[in-house]
This record gives C-alpha cells, structure tokens and sequence, in this order.
C-alpha cells in the first residue's frame, strides 16, 4: 500500500494541474504574440516589424505584416501572376512535393533564415516578392507557435457528410419576399444536393481507381436552416446566439431585413460566421467588419454619387435636404454634407423632420416658398414622399428634385406634369433594359424549377450570393476554413457569372461593400416615363 497520504495526492495534483495551466497559458500568449506579428506587424516588444524587399523598398508595421499577402488563413494567395504560397502549420511544417519545387519541411531555425535571408530550407532563394524581415529568435518561435496552430481546421457546421448554412429573415419582410428568397435558395439547394450525389456515386463506383477518393472527398450536402428574428432589435442577439447554439452553421447565406440589421452584423462578426450579401434596407453599418460582405453602402453611397454629380455641374449653390431624424436618414444627410464640403461646397441647408408623423402640408408650403431652394434632395421613403405636392405646380427657381434609390421604388413616383423634368433618382441599381439582359440566366433557372419570379432584386440577389458561396467552396477541395472561404469570396466576386440587380461588383482585399458607384437617372419623356441615365457611371 502507497504511503503517500491524500491531502499530498491533492497537492500533488493541484500543481500538477497549476503547471498543465500555466504551460497553457505561456502557449496562449506565444500564439498571441504571434498573431500580432503576422496579422498586425507588430512585434512582442510593441515595435512595428520591419521589412525590406529586394529592390529595396522598405515595409513597416501593418504593410509588412505576414497577413498582406499570406491572407488571414494562411493559405495563400496571388499577386499579379504570381502564386503567394500557404504557410498555414501543417502544409508549412511538412515536406511537401510539387515536382522539382519539393524541399525539406520548415523548422523553427529554418523559419527564421527564410525570413531574414530569404531562402528555403533547400538554401533555395525565394521569390523577390517576399521581404527580408528584422526578427530576433524570440519573436520567430513566437511566429512558428502561431503558425502551428494556423494549420486549416474544420469550421463549425461541416461534418464529413453535410455543410450547414442558414439564412436570416428581420422583422418587416413582407411575407411574399419571404417566401420569394426562400424558393429560391431552395431551389439552388436542391439543384446543388443533386449534384453532390452524383458525384458521390462517382465517387462509390471509381473507389478503386487511384485518386478518385481525393477528387470527390470535399463533396458535402447542403442543409439550409431559416433564423426568423422577432421583436425589437435589442433581442435579436440572443435569439441568433440560440439558433447558433441548436446549429452551428459555416456560413450565413443572403438574407432579407427591413430597417435594421445591425445586431445581424454585430452577431457574424463576434463570431466570425461568414455573412454573404443579404437584401436589406440600411446606412451607415461598419466599414471595419471582417466576415460580413454586402452589395452595398445603401443611401451612403449614393450620397456621395450625389456630391460628386452636383459638384461637377451648375448646382452648387441653393442645396436644400430633408431627411427623418432618425438613422436611415441622417447618416446620407451627413455624409452629403460631408461630400460636398470636401469639394468646396459649403451652403447646404438641413430640414430634418422629427418623428414618424406624417409630413404636414405646411412644411412643404414654407421649404418651396421661403427656403426657395435651387437643388431639393429628400432623403425620404415613399410614404413620405407621396404627401409631397407635385399637384402644384414646380417652383421656378427650383432646378432639380433629387431623390435616393435605395429608399424609394421608382415606379411609385409620382408622373405629375411639370415636375417630370426636374425629378432625378440617384441609383445603384443597372437600367431596366441592361438588368432584363443580366438576369436572364437567373429568370430561364427560375422557370425551369416552377419558382415564380415574385421579387427580382430579392431574388437575384439571393441567386448572387449562393452561387458566389458554391463556386468559393469548389475551390477550396477539403479545407473548410471561414478565413479561406472569405478570401475566396473576395477573390471571386468580380469574375463571378451570377448577377444581381447592382452592376459592377467588385471586392478586394478587407473590402466588404461590392458597390462602389452609382448613377443619376431622371424619367424618360417617352410617354411610359422609363428611367434614363442623366450621366456616366460614378464613382466617389
């Protein structure tokens, strides 16, 4: 029998799980400083890493950071036509082979040559493209723990037989965009499931056949599961914590919402879900977001459209805006103001309405006859818009009627004689005739599956986003990282053959709004009073 008495056990156990402890801890702080190092560029000792490439330009903190053209996930990328190698732990602590390009596997001493002299463990040199870097020992070991732990993970909602997806749907949707988004992720749910389970059985039939396994291992089911949000905003964060918790997702998939999203937002950036391009109505999100992709800065963005069309013609003086009090309409307000200042355009007068009261008569009656503005922008939705007196007739002095696109339907407005010529929309979206030509492709798939086309911006724009997520998920074989997938994501939205209702969608690198222009349309005198371009495509 053990002469060892119990309370010595406990001690015994209680510092051997204090060791086990701070062992974890120090490892935590390693990959800590690491991530400074290789995401910020900034080194444990607080200064900022220092870089220099071979024809002598010299990089300096966040521009020297590993991140800028490894990318977040480790996993590589391109630079022009060059391909930035993965360095992710386990494809860079491994030997690899690429034919004659094969080399050692990186230690921690190898590491380190690489990143100050700039050859491999071959003593290959690398390419010109990667910079010479000032690290001591410390701050290498504290980069090579960071990158062990980089190694591609499987993110939460895949397992080896299913992917999980969900799409989110706020309060005010009406039912009819509900039921129109969710027809059509189905439809590209069961069209993609299709697939996969002919490429299962090809894969069943060829498991004899050398390397078939490997060509069809990344195959997983889509599974869509619908988060319906209700009551206030303030309550929204721990319904989607509850979804999430019944289950985890890889990604969120289009989506619809009203007049706020912003705990939406806040929910897939705490936790790094990829959120991929909903249709909803709102202003000034966070431009700093990491996970969330949307096609666009909303009435923001046409605002400074708006700015850079008055500023490049006659209408520089005598700007009047009204706008809600409220968020959806001072953040375009403000960023007009903003805009125009910018551009030596100083004399802008503010009308904010407060409240949700119907705008009376009077307001209208003392902004035309004292205001007397030049240039009118209403920074209003329809329904405050349709109390605006087009009966009457138009101000003389009153040059043009602006009104956003993003808040407004332009085939609600009013076709009053007198004020056709002086009403211009300021937009995002493509022209009716060239939409009618992008979404063709979309409207033939929706047919074929019995979807009704109920909602086309809805629609098109759900369309966009699933077809975005099945081509960035054809590319990544088995390596289901949320870092990669984003990266894939920004890579491919410019060359993507999906369209949505915005022309001319783009995304680079930490980009996250697709848009990044608009135009001014005004009605076309033409008896149907089509929209028509008063300009060319801007950009801010």
């Amino acid at each position: 029998m053990s002469t060892t008495s119990l309370p010595g056990i406990k001690s015994a156990a209680l510092l051997f799980s204090a060791v086990i402890a701070a062992a974890a801890n120090a490892a935590l702080a390693a990959d800590s400083a690491g991530q400074r190092i290789y995401r910020d560029g900034m080194l444990p000792s607080g200064r900022p890493l220092q870089g220099t490439l071979r024809n002598g330009v010299a990089l300096s903190g966040a521009a020297a950071a590993c991140s800028v053209c490894h990318r977040r996930s480790g996993l590589g990328g391109g630079e022009g036509q060059r391909t930035v190698r993965p360095i992710a732990g386990r494809l860079l602590f491994a030997q690899p082979s690429h034919g004659n390009a094969s080399r050692p596997a990186y230690t921690p001493a190898t590491l380190g040559r690489a990143l100050r002299d700039g050859v491999d463990p071959s003593g290959r040199a690398l390419d010109e493209l990667m910079p010479r870097f000032e690290l001591d020992d410390d701050d290498v070991m504290h980069l090579a723990a960071y990158l062990q732990q980089l190694a591609p993970r499987t993110a939460p909602g895949v397992s080896g037989s299913e992917i999980h997806f969900a799409t989110i749907v706020a309060p005010g949707v009406a039912p009819a965009q509900e039921q129109a988004l969710l027809d059509t992720l189905q439809a590209f749910f069961a069209d993609k499931n299709g697939g996969t389970r002919q490429e299962q059985r090809r894969r069943d039939i060829g498991r004899n056949v050398t390397g078939s396994e490997q060509m069809y291992r990344a195959y997983r089911k889509w599974q869509l599961h619908t988060w319906r949000l209700e009551g206030p905003p303030q309550s929204w964060r721990a319904q989607l914590e509850n979804h999430y918790r019944e289950q985890p997702v890889f990604a969120v998939l289009s989506g619809a919402g009203a007049d706020e999203w912003r705990p939406v937002h806040e929910f897939c950036e705490r936790n790094e879900i990829p959120c991929l391009f909903p249709s909803i109505g709102f202003s000034g999100l966070a431009q700093s977001g990491y996970a969330s992709f949307y096609f666009s800065r909303g009435a923001e963005l046409e605002a400074e459209v708006l700015a850079k069309h008055l500023s490049a013609g006659d209408e520089r003086s005598g700007i009047v805006q009204v706008f809600r009090d409220d968020g959806n309409g001072r953040v375009p307000a403000d960023a007009l103001r903003a805009a125009l200042q910018q551009r030596g355009i100083d004399t802008v007068i503010d009308r904010p309405l407060a409240g949700s009261r119907p705008v009376p008569d009077s307001f209208w009656t003392k902004l035309l006859d004292v205001d007397r503005p030049k240039t009118l922008v209403l920074w209003l939705n329809d329904a405050d818009i349709a109390g605006f007196p087009f009966r009457q007739e138009a101000p003389p002095l009153l040059k043009s009627l602006y009104v956003s696109g993003s808040l407004v339907e332009r085939d609600g407005l009013p076709r009053a004689q007198g004020w056709q010529d002086k009403l211009r929309i300021v937009d995002q979206l493509d022209l009716a005739e060239r939409r009618a030509r992008h979404l063709t492709r979309m409207k033939v798939w929706l047919r074929a599956r019995n979807v009704p086309l109920v909602d086309e911006r809805i629609q098109a724009n759900a369309f966009f986003a699933v077809g975005i997520a099945g081509d960035a998920l054809a590319h990544m074989d088995e390596m289901f990282s949320r870092d990669y997938f984003i990266e894939r994501v920004e890579h491919m939205t410019e060359q993507s053959l999906f369209h949505s209702v915005y022309p001319r969608l783009s995304l680079g690198p930490g980009q996250r709004f697709a848009s990044k222009g608009g135009h001014v349309t005004g009605l076309a005198q033409d008896g149907a009073h089509s929209a028509a371009a008063t300009g060319g495509w801007i950009v801010p």
